[in-house]
């Protein structure tokens, strides 16, 4: 136990181990936990670099004694199979795994003792809000992902639960911003009528806000030339993709914030269908796109229900078994799932998952814009509602324009086939599907 000394004077110290990651300014605050305020915001684009710097910042408050962090994610089926690997091969990659051990779904700092209990709040198993209420001694909240938080009242019952007396109580959201119309826009920036990519305190609130160009060194070539392009392909998707800017209506664009009629999951009736529809991603590596991943039913009266979006980056067999556990989840009855990139590897990924899961292949045969219209019809008709908590897919919806340079739009892909195959009458091909044989 000699070493232990020598941890204990570094923890002190609280310094930034080396590594090939370059921190930008407002990072370099936040690892060495300079903020005084209650809450942070750390907002940002594509490539921002927010979720390395937010671990780096989190591993070095845990060398410190007497933390208990809790990091959250709104939806999350297993917290093994995602941020915590994620969170571990940030510790990696700064040299000081070592330091950590992990039990079960917390990470422990060896020397001082503190930990960061990893969670979801809603699960298969139900919403947690409740059980995450009674942890005792939390010191930090981190909710990543918070555009996922589908209302304010929600993120204020584990908010005001937050009052350990032992330190200071820090809650940290962690976003790429999404529409204007979303309660994290209409408490933290409309009230100061803040500009988009602000930085700096108002009111008891921290704002750090960054994009990729500060984060250059840290990215792919590749992955920094595309962003630039898009800057002159489409500069409205470059302003909320690249720069990360709130979200607003755009020419163009099919859906409209108007025609989001969003309900709570205890409002949605008996269904008499439901699907999980798939369009996955051409290919399965650290640059990939997000394979979509959706469930919708329709109920008796021809109501469509969209009840979660589950988009992942995974591999195959990652995105086959979140589906198929999505299908179980709400008792679905069939599997849709696009093929023209996949072809028969789709059908055979699922079957390796699942030999007996109901599936059906789709290929299309028109564009995006085409086949989505007739389901934009629908939201136009006031016949689709949305479950809360769908703040990623609306704002694909209402920003995608089809433009050369776009990005594909896995959410609404997903959607689209979902909805066409839960209202399907003989039409499908219609809307620039060919369906094959079911199995």
């Amino acid at each position: 136990m000699a070493h232990r000394h020598g941890q204990k004077r570094k923890i002190q110290k609280m310094e930034i181990p080396k590594s090939k990651i370059t921190l930008h300014r407002p990072y370099i605050d936040l690892a060495k936990w300079t903020f005084q305020e209650r809450y942070l915001l750390l907002s940002g684009g594509r490539g921002s670099g927010k979720s390395f710097a937010l671990s780096l910042a989190l591993a070095l408050q845990l060398r410190e004694a007497g933390h208990r962090v809790l990091f959250t994610r709104y939806t999350l089926a297993s917290a093994a199979d995602s941020i915590i690997p994620e969170f571990e091969e940030k510790l990696n990659r700064l040299g000081i795994a070592h330091e950590f051990e992990r039990t079960g779904a917390n990470i422990r700092h060896r020397a001082s003792g503190s930990e960061i209990l990893f969670r979801g709040i809603k699960t298969s198993s139900g919403n947690q809000t409740a059980k995450l209420k009674s942890l005792h001694g939390i010191t930090v909240w981190v909710l990543d992902e918070a555009d996922e938080m589908p209302d304010e009242d929600e993120f204020e019952k584990i908010d005001l639960s937050i009052r350990s007396m032992a330190k200071s109580n820090k809650i940290i959201l962690a976003f790429n911003p999404p529409h204007v119309a979303h309660w994290l826009h209409s408490r933290f920036w409309k009230p100061h009528d803040l500009p988009d990519g602000f930085c700096g305190s108002r009111n008891g609130v921290r704002y750090i806000h960054t994009d990729y160009r500060t984060n250059r060194p840290n990215l792919p070539p590749q992955q920094v030339a595309a962003l630039d392009a898009m800057e002159q392909a489409n500069p409205d998707r470059y302003r909320r993709i690249a720069l990360g800017y709130w979200a607003r209506e755009i020419d163009g664009a099919l859906w409209a914030e108007a025609m989001f009629k969003r309900v709570r999951p205890d409002a949605v009736p008996e269904l008499r269908r439901v699907v999980v529809a798939i369009d996955p991603a051409a290919t399965a590596n650290a640059t990939s796109d997000e394979t979509g991943l959706l469930a919708a039913g329709i109920d008796l009266a021809g109501r469509i229900w969209v009840l979660e979006d589950g988009t992942l980056k995974a591999s195959p067999l990652g995105w086959a078994r979140a589906a198929l556990s999505m299908l179980r989840r709400y008792n679905g009855d069939r599997i849709v799932a696009e093929v023209n990139n996949g072809g028969d590897m789709v059908e055979t990924t699922i079957r390796q998952a699942d030999p007996t899961a109901p599936y059906r292949a789709v290929h299309a045969s028109r564009g995006k814009m085409v086949r989505a219209e007739p389901v934009a019809a629908l939201y136009e008709q006031g016949r689709v509602y949305h479950v809360h908590g769908l703040g990623r897919l609306e704002s694909e919806l209402i920003t995608y324009t089809g433009r050369t340079g776009e990005k594909s739009p896995n959410r609404m892909d997903a959607l689209v086939w979902a909805i066409t195959e839960l209202t399907r009458v003989g039409q499908l091909k219609a809307w620039g599907a060919d369906t094959e044989a079911e199995a």
